[in-house]
């Protein structure tokens, strides 16, 4: 994907402030809904926002470099990015990078219609009924008991992303899908999915942490203290919840950050 130098890298830095970090760090990011996408030549979103943020707070100089997600990953295995964001904790990115929390995301249950079963457990009961899903895309281990036995029999499928998953859905092809909430409301916006489409909340499927992951072969234990600083100070006074606002709206926000201690 070639883009105008301006759109591809965003450089943000504390205004009159001398970078604290060593260097500058280059961080990956895809777009993921509300959480990144190009708007006039900008990327825009919950994470330019929240990187925009820790920079001027931390006086580090933060760099998004836009890439597909598996590049991202990629890259970020090979050293050659020094943070990664949207990030679900797992043992395999724990040997890679250190792990700093600073919100949820969830899975919610797209239907067709009204008319569909809203349970994970009603709808694998309905064969005829077919769901959709993202390869790649951590479900949780609840949801992964209900969708495994039904990517056996069949029942269930996978896309390559979510623009296929919705193009699915809106075909009929599929009457169900797991789209985190944070894309498919975007999606939503922009006219991707069926407008009858409805969304459930798994409330067996709770939100699950995610964070920046810092590369431990690039980034000096010192710049990684101050990230983490300044990354739990954004979280524990409420800012991080309040992009999310910005970005999906209040009521969306308080759902998603339900678990999350309240701001002080």
């Amino acid at each position: 994907m070639k883009l105008p130098a301006a759109a591809l890298l965003l450089a943000l830095a504390a205004t009159g402030a001398q970078a604290a970090c060593s260097r500058e760090l280059r961080i990956g990011v895809s777009s993921l809904g509300y959480a990144a996408y190009q708007q006039d030549g900008q990327m825009r979103g919950i994470i330019p926002d929240l990187v925009a943020a820790l920079a001027q707070r931390s006086g580090c100089r933060l760099r998004l470099a836009l890439r597909p997600r598996a590049r991202v990953m990629l890259e970020f295995e090979q050293g050659q990015l020094d943070i990664v964001t949207s990030s679900i904790r797992t043992p395999e990115r724990d040997r890679f990078g250190h792990f700093l929390p600073y919100a949820y995301a969830e899975l919610d249950l797209l239907l067709l219609n009204e008319t569909l079963p809203r349970t994970m457990r009603d709808l694998s009961q309905r064969p005829e009924f077919k769901l959709g899903l993202v390869r790649g895309v951590r479900l949780g281990d609840v949801l992964t008991d209900w969708v495994e036995p039904m990517l056996a029999s069949k029942q269930a499928e996978y896309s390559p992303d979510f623009e296929n998953l919705a193009a699915k859905l809106s075909a009929g092809r599929i009457q169900a899908a797991l789209i985190p909430s944070i894309i498919h409301t975007k999606m939503r916006r922009d006219g991707l999915l069926p407008v009858q489409a409805t969304a459930v909340d798994l409330t067996d499927a709770p939100p699950e942490t995610i964070g920046l992951y810092v590369n431990r072969k690039n980034v000096p234990d010192a710049d990684l203290q101050l990230l983490q600083r300044h990354v739990e100070a954004l979280r524990r006074e409420g800012q991080v919840q309040q992009v999310y606002a910005r970005h999906i709206g209040e009521a969306d926000a308080r759902r998603l950050f339900r678990s999350e201690p309240a701001a002080r």
